[in-house]
């Protein structure tokens, strides 16, 4: 978090989507929302009148206002149970093994073929049917949970992927998968997570992608850069551009990272 929240506050999307996502952590007993907040960066009567009621039951005032190192934010923080890493010790705990990475990268993403336990390439022509079938079939084969890491072009709800592509109406088709992807999703694609008015909306394309696969789904907010690599080496990701947010299966956020290693 690096500028205030609430009342008066800076209210800057990232550290909005920090604040929301914590208070949504909180029990209601101990000041948390009831209901839950929406996590969509966006500051109003909801999400101040909930720091409020927060403020109340665990302070003793109720400014509205969190603010970077001080008593409401560090309070806050108390409440936070996510995981340090997603999502491997909240799978199986700390004696897992390490997830099947079953990576897909669309080859309109230039460069050269990305490392990964299986790695399947897909281009324009490739029915998104093949991917639904291919991807059953690598995890019914495989023993260790999987881990689907999706590699292509994007913009915020909308992932440049197979023939007809992947956006918010056609997530449906994925239900073929739910529970497929016990170790989760990376969705490394341009902006998927960006909030935008209507169907561009990246934070409803990410909830209900982890709502219709059952699974933790993690994509950033922000442009992706990557070094193209060579053979041998594969794609280079680096870290990850930008906040990036984790989506549990209810579709709740449950971890905000910035710029963590892919």
């Amino acid at each position: 978090m690096s500028e205030s929240v609430g009342e008066g506050g800076a209210n800057g999307p990232d550290d909005v989507f920090t604040v929301q996502m914590l208070l949504n952590h909180v029990d209601s007993a101990s000041g948390g929302p009831t209901p839950r907040l929406d996590v969509d960066g966006l500051v109003g009567p909801k999400t101040i009148g909930a720091i409020r009621r927060f403020q109340l039951l665990q302070l003793g005032f109720q400014d509205g206002l969190v603010e970077p190192g001080k008593n409401t934010f560090r309070a806050l923080k108390g409440f936070f149970r996510a995981p340090e890493a997603f999502p491997d010790e909240l799978i199986a705990g700390d004696a897992a093994f390490r997830p099947h990475r079953l990576v897909y990268r669309d080859v309109r993403l230039a460069g050269s073929k990305p490392a990964g336990d299986t790695v399947i390439e897909v281009d324009a022509d490739t029915p998104l049917q093949w991917f639904l079938d291919s991807s059953a079939h690598t995890v019914d084969h495989t023993a260790d949970p999987v881990r689907l890491k999706l590699m292509a072009h994007g913009a915020p709800a909308f992932v440049q992927f197979c023939k007809e592509n992947l956006f918010t109406a056609n997530l449906p088709l994925l239900a073929v998968l739910k529970n497929k992807f016990a170790a989760g999703v990376d969705l490394f694609s341009c902006s998927a997570a960006f909030i935008g008015p209507g169907p561009s909306d990246g934070n409803v394309f990410c909830y209900r992608m982890a709502q219709t696969l059952n699974t933790f789904v993690r994509a950033s907010t922000a442009t992706q850069t990557y070094n193209l690599g060579s053979a041998g080496s594969g794609l280079d990701f680096g870290r990850w551009e930008g906040t990036v947010l984790t989506y549990g299966p209810t579709g709740a956020v449950v971890h905000v990272q910035h710029a963590p290693r892919f």
